[in-house]
């Protein structure tokens, strides 16, 4: 059917002529449709019978601009055929974490998929002080099948480059090289300021050179380092969790990309959240240390256990598919440090880019409710200026850290935790 913008009044009618949709639905007479969708680029319904409360699906529509700009900002509707490519191999690779398909149409620009009524936005759980104990088991997996399973390390040449062109997300990759790696480091109509926030606090990220020059450095990697099949964009208000699940949704923004973007917005977003619940856990009229603890717990082995994981799916492939390359006395431990130095360069990105994430995070269009929704504007004020030091130090030092966890005492230095 030609396309058209979908409401809660004729959305029955689109469903009603999905042959998959009768399967799924014993009846359209009682359904309930409530939109969800509070993101910036799409709308999302979720629709329930009623009579049966089981049948029940989320619907999720790309409309032809930019939803938290309006019809001013035009886009076209193509990202919603790479979120249902994205979506596909994610179900592929890591099949507990992604959520079931039951269709797509990329003429109507719609992908109808299980309501995952059981799980909740990570970040909004974050900001309630909740835990997780398998979120970082279940993320450093994701990020570990993802990132391995679409890269030069696994695939062949001609695969990986077919792969390549499936997903040349030109337009939302334009949106992140202008919102995240440019905007924020200039005098930009865009950006959005706390008022609380000095010309100091501003210059301290938009006049120094060497940061602008390491951000540089990280957008040239962000537009040309296809290493694998990235999300696009990881934060943690692109999963969904309760005590024991994990689902990764939203990719909208897939395309191929340098590894350590995916796993640096992951990252960059708890350092965020660490920051904030100094002051959230008090309004909870709790001690910070605890919450805060398990922040930084859960950003360490989310970065330890991908690189345990990644380093043992690549060990394998190696022994398994190419055992004359290090096929010599001693080959095996070149092979262990060809593995480790790889890894030291994505860890290196990944720091490099969880920094942009976070600096763009606090002068850019979009923010994060972690931070932006603290009312009182001085406190939130002082918890920007320590997201935006951690930020500028990792940008430009990102080559100077060996392991995760000094970049842990870094934060614990700008923001104890007690």
């Amino acid at each position: 059917m030609p396309y058209e913008i979908l409401t809660p009044e004729t959305l029955v009618d689109y469903l009603k002529s999905i042959d998959a949709m009768r399967t799924l639905f014993s009846s359209f007479d009682n359904l309930e449709v409530i939109e969800v969708g509070d993101g910036n680029l799409n709308y999302v319904y979720l629709i329930t019978n009623r009579d049966t409360v089981t049948e029940t699906i989320a619907l999720k529509q790309a409309v032809p601009y930019l939803r938290v700009v309006g019809e001013s900002w035009a886009l076209t509707r193509e990202r919603m055929r790479f979120e249902i490519q994205a979506l596909e191999k994610h179900k592929l690779l890591c099949p507990d974490l992604a959520p079931e398909i039951y269709y797509s149409s990329v003429e109507m620009s719609v992908v109808i998929m299980e309501n995952l009524s059981n799980q909740k936005i990570l970040r909004g759980q974050i900001i309630e002080g909740k835990v997780f104990p398998f979120l970082a088991d279940h993320m450093s997996t994701f990020l570990a099948n993802t990132l391995y399973y679409t890269s030069d390390l696994y695939l062949s040449s001609g695969e990986k480059k077919q792969a390549v062109s499936q997903f040349i997300n030109a337009e939302l990759c334009n949106l992140t090289e202008e919102f995240v790696f440019t905007n924020p480091f200039e005098k930009h109509e865009t950006n959005n300021y706390n008022e609380e926030l000095s010309e100091k606090d501003i210059d301290f990220i938009q006049t120094d050179g060497s940061l602008k020059i390491a951000v540089a450095e990280m957008k040239y990697k962000f537009m040309n380092h296809a290493e694998a099949l990235l999300h696009g964009d990881l934060h943690i208000g692109s999963v969904m969790t309760n005590e024991n699940e994990t689902t990764v949704i939203d990719p909208e923004f897939a395309f191929y990309g340098p590894m350590g973007f995916d796993i640096g917005a992951f990252i960059g977003n708890l350092f965020m959240s660490y920051f904030s619940h100094g002051y959230r856990q008090k309004l909870f009229g709790r001690e910070p240390l605890e919450y805060r603890t398990w922040i930084l717990d859960t950003i360490s082995s989310t970065w330890n256990q991908f690189e345990s994981k990644f380093d043992s799916l690549w060990e394998k492939h190696q022994n398994d598919k190419d055992p004359l390359y290090f096929d010599y006395p001693g080959g095996a431990a070149d092979a262990k440090l060809q593995r480790q130095t790889f890894l030291k360069h994505v860890f290196s990105d990944t720091l490099g880019f969880a920094a942009c994430k976070m600096m763009r995070r606090i002068f850019g269009l979009a923010k994060v409710a972690d931070i932006a929704d603290i009312e009182d504007l001085k406190e939130r004020a002082r918890i920007e200026r320590m997201t935006l030091e951690l930020g500028k130090a990792l940008a430009t030092q990102r080559d100077q850290y060996t392991c995760i966890e000094e970049v842990i005492e870094l934060a614990k230095t700008i923001s104890p935790l007690q």
